[in-house]
C-alpha cells in the first residue's frame, strides 16, 4: 500500500467537511460544527496501484492568522503530499483567500511544484455566483495547480475524480526520477517508430 496523505485547505463555509464525507462514504450531509481536527482514513486502487490515503480536515480556528503568521498551520502542511484548496463560487472572500494559502504551502514545502487541486466548490448555486469559472481557471494557472469546479451537494463523482486527480498527482511526484526518465524515454521511442512508420508508409 502506498501512503498518501491530503490536507484540505479553505475558508470557512466553503465545503470541506463536506467533501470529505462525501469521497469517503457517498453521502450529503449539509450542515457541519467541528471544533476539532478530523482525519478521515481509506484504501483506492488508483492506475493499478493501492494507495493508503489520509485526509485531514482542520477547523477554521487553525487557519486564522495570529501576528500574521498561522498558528500551527505550517507543521500541518509539512505533513501532507497533496492538497486540496477549496473555494465557493458565491462567496469572493474565500476565492481571494486562496493565493495566502498557496503562497504558505509553497513556502513551507520549499517548492514551486508542490501536487494541490483547486477545487471551486457549489457549481449548483449558479443564481448566487459571485466567481466565474475563467477566473478559478486563471488563478489555477497563476498558481501552478490543477482546477476543477464541481457541487459537493450534487454528486459524489465530480469529488471522487478531484481526489483521484490529485492522488495522482502525489504519486507522481513520488516515483524515483529514473522511472520517470525511462517512461519518457519510453513515450518517446513509441512516437519515434510511430513517425518513422507512417514515412515509410507514404514513400
Amino acid at each position: 500500500m502506498l501512503p498518501v496523505k491530503v490536507l484540505v485547505l479553505g475558508a470557512g463555509d466553503t465545503g470541506k467537511t463536506a467533501l470529505c464525507v462525501r469521497f469517503i462514504t457517498k453521502r450529503f450531509i449539509g450542515e457541519y460544527d467541528h471544533k476539532r481536527e478530523m482525519t478521515y482514513r481509506c484504501s483506492r486502487t488508483v492506475d493499478h496501484e493501492d494507495v493508503d490515503l489520509e485526509i485531514l480536515d482542520l477547523p477554521c480556528k487553525v487557519l486564522v492568522l495570529q501576528d500574521g503568521v498561522p498558528a500551527s498551520l505550517e507543521s500541518y502542511i509539512c505533513w501532507a503530499d497533496g492538497f486540496l484548496l477549496l473555494y465557493s463560487i458565491t462567496q469572493r472572500l474565500t476565492f481571494t483567500e486562496v493565493p495566502r494559502l498557496k503562497a504558505l504551502i509553497d513556502k513551507t514545502k520549499h517548492s514551486l511544484i508542490v501536487p494541490t487541486v483547486l477545487v471551486a466548490n457549489k457549481a449548483d448555486l449558479e443564481v448566487g455566483r459571485k466567481v466565474t469559472t475563467e477566473e478559478g481557471g486563471r488563478l489555477a494557472k497563476d498558481l501552478r495547480c490543477s482546477f476543477t469546479e464541481l457541487s459537493v451537494a450534487e454528486a459524489a463523482s465530480g469529488v471522487e475524480a478531484a481526489v483521484l486527480q490529485l492522488i495522482r498527482l502525489v504519486l507522481d511526484q513520488q516515483r524515483p526520477l529514473p522511472d520517470r526518465r525511462s517512461y519518457m524515454l519510453t513515450v518517446r521511442h513509441a512516437l519515434t517508430r510511430k513517425l518513422t512508420r507512417s514515412k515509410t508508409m507514404q514513400w
